[in-house]
């Protein structure tokens, strides 16, 4: 049976254009324009659902985040609201009473959010727990401190070597210290009982949760084949409400561990898209890869975790099997190593090769964006959370730090996303960061009034661009022929909609289907 819906008497942003009425049909937008015009295109008894004067936008599109991740967060040990060793201490040991019998893994510590920005060593965690493993996990996820039960475990000990592309923090002594950091974290991030791949059903909660943020496309990054058969069973089941487009982890993948995959998956809310690799590490660990070193290390430029030979045989390799390549890329070296990686010939891909973060592209990386020409996936909260940049990078170097509208000027791709659970969800967050540049409390990475966009070109970001930057153009808009993923919002208009945030979400629709419930439709 034909489902056709007919949406008026309010204002429609297509993500491209503003018009006042939009027709659905079987789960994709038929016609949109005046209410002249999509009214002699609805047929007898579609469904009328007036929006007495409110705003419809495109399903939102976060391009890079980690379900997973978000998942253990959500539903596991958040340490968000820590501000300090003690009170850290004090919460896992908390935490490690009233779950007896499993390793832990805490998230979301930051130490930028302490008094004196002191980091815990293995000495402060075997404080809170001495008999089982803990990993703390840092804000950015690019280190961890793991006491001295999960050391022995792995076998880190004093004579243990750092890794490539990691390193083993150490006392004076040279015994570690529990810091770990880059690919040194990987050896203990999979040991900890509590890090198996969450169910299906803590799964479908989150994404549900993401579902009434308005968001109804996420782009899955460094899935594993585990993970990329859990989002196939919960769509057979009918229980995968979003569209999830999914970027393979780049190890697995290399190591010949790959689920099968097939074009045809792109008309489907389940498609692998790419594979996932890394060229540094964060700013928040100093292991960014800058071309020059930290303001506040001068002794450190970062470094890379991947070597650019095989950075580019990655890339190459990706677009030779049908899949794009996304490369992490934020100090400016490392975008420079990216975007050598992406210029390599290769066959063509279902979506273009992508750098994800480039955070700093000071005017010395623009030749190379500019003529390889990625679709640079960002996450505008970072302009927000990253307030303390300025002291890491210096006040001329920062300038060039989330520089989206220089970007955009030059005729980039720019796609929006959060990298959560790295940095919150919330897309709403991520939207008014880019508008407005400072936080709340007047904080911000880089506060150049030169780089705020206007409401409709931030939104795009999580719309237009977004589907972009996933090889489906038409996502992401509400243009003829486009997919039905739509927010009905509670306000009339755009800036009234950012400014409200995720509270001006009414309903959430995907694929023409209503996922969240609003007012009663009626029928004409």
């Amino acid at each position: 049976m034909t489902e056709v819906t007919l949406f008026e008497g309010g204002r429609i942003f297509t993500g491209l254009r503003y018009a006042e009425s939009l027709l659905v049909e079987d789960g994709r937008v038929v016609a949109v324009g005046t209410s002249d015009e999509v009214r002699r295109s609805a047929p007898t008894g579609a469904e009328h659902r007036p929006l007495d004067g409110r705003l419809v936008i495109p399903g939102l599109i976060d391009a890079h985040l980690h379900l997973p991740d978000l998942t253990r967060q959500r539903e596991g040990l958040d340490l968000g609201h820590i501000s300090s060793i003690d009170e850290l201490v004090t919460v896992v040991r908390e935490w490690a009473s009233g779950h007896p019998g499993r390793g832990i893994t805490a998230r979301g510590w930051d130490p930028e959010r302490s008094a004196n920005r002191a980091w815990p060593s293995r000495h402060d965690l075997d404080r809170a727990e001495r008999e089982r493993p803990v990993v703390v996990v840092h804000a950015s996820g690019h280190a961890g401190i793991a006491n001295t039960a999960a050391l022995e475990r792995a076998g880190v000990r004093p004579g243990t070597a750092d890794p490539p592309g990691g390193r083993i923090g150490r006392d004076p002594d040279g015994r570690p210290d529990g810091r770990l950091f880059e690919s040194a974290l990987a050896e203990f991030v999979g040991r900890p009982d509590d890090l198996q791949l969450p169910d299906a059903a803590a799964l479908g909660r989150t994404v549900r949760w993401c579902a009434a943020l308005g968001l109804t496309t996420l782009g899955a990054m460094s899935v594993a084949p585990e993970e990329a058969a859990t989002y196939r069973a919960m769509e057979a089941a009918g229980t995968l409400p979003l569209r999830v487009r999914a970027y393979l982890h780049a190890r697995r993948w290399r190591a010949g561990d790959r689920p099968s995959f097939d074009a045809a998956d792109r008309g489907r809310r389940f498609a692998i898209v790419g594979v996932k690799t890394f060229a540094d590490g964060a700013f928040g660990t100093r292991t960014a890869w800058l071309s020059a070193p930290y303001s506040d290390d001068p002794g450190n430029s970062g470094m890379p975790v991947v070597e650019e030979e095989e950075l580019a045989a990655i890339a190459h390799a990706a677009g030779e099997q049908g899949l794009a390549p996304a490369i992490h890329a934020i100090g400016d070296r490392a975008v420079d190593a990216a975007a050598a990686a992406l210029e390599r010939p290769r066959a063509d891909a279902p979506a273009p090769g992508r750098i994800e973060h480039a955070a700093l592209t000071p005017p010395a990386t623009w030749p190379a964006l500019d003529r390889v020409r990625p679709v640079l996936v960002v996450q505008p909260g970072f302009v927000w959370s990253d307030h303390w940049l300025r002291a890491r990078l210096g006040p001329e170097r920062v300038r060039w730090a989330y520089a989206f509208r220089t970007l955009l000027g030059r005729g980039l791709v720019v796609a929006g996303s959060s990298d959560a659970p790295y940095d919150p969800v919330d897309p709403w967050r991520g939207i008014r960061a880019a508008v407005e540049r400072a936080d709340p409390a007047g904080r911000s990475a880089n506060p150049t009034a030169q780089e705020a966009l206007t409401f409709e070109r931030a939104v795009q970001l999580y719309t237009a661009n977004g589907g972009v930057a996933l090889g489906e153009p038409g996502l992401g808009t509400l243009e003829a022929g486009a997919p039905a993923d739509l927010v009905v919002t509670t306000v009339p208009t755009l800036d009234a909609a950012v400014h409200a945030g995720a509270t001006s979400v009414g309903e959430t629709w995907a694929a023409g289907r209503r996922l969240t419930t609003g007012p009663d439709a009626q029928t004409v």
